[in-house]
């Protein structure tokens, strides 16, 4: 996988019981549908609470995440 680390847009629903979803992202100018969450996990790094969201849109492997504090979406690694 590619480091990437970029702070990126985020097209996300929020349920009820508190499950977050990315639906869309836009990275260097181009937009990515979600086709699948291939795995999620959190972590937490001091008070921050982050999770990370291994996702594909049907041809690359993306990992995202989330920053509960900051509210930052970001782009941290890449696979195509």
């Amino acid at each position: 996988m590619m480091d990437v680390g970029e702070t990126i847009s985020v097209i996300a629903s929020f349920s009820q019981t508190y499950r977050i979803k990315p639906l869309r992202f836009r990275w260097s100018g181009r937009l990515f549908e979600v086709r699948e969450i291939t795995y999620l996990w959190k972590m937490r790094e001091g008070q921050n609470e982050i999770y990370h969201f291994s996702v594909t849109d049907g041809r690359s492997l993306y990992e995202l995440t989330f920053d509960t504090k900051s509210l930052l979406w970001r782009l941290e690694k890449l696979e195509a």
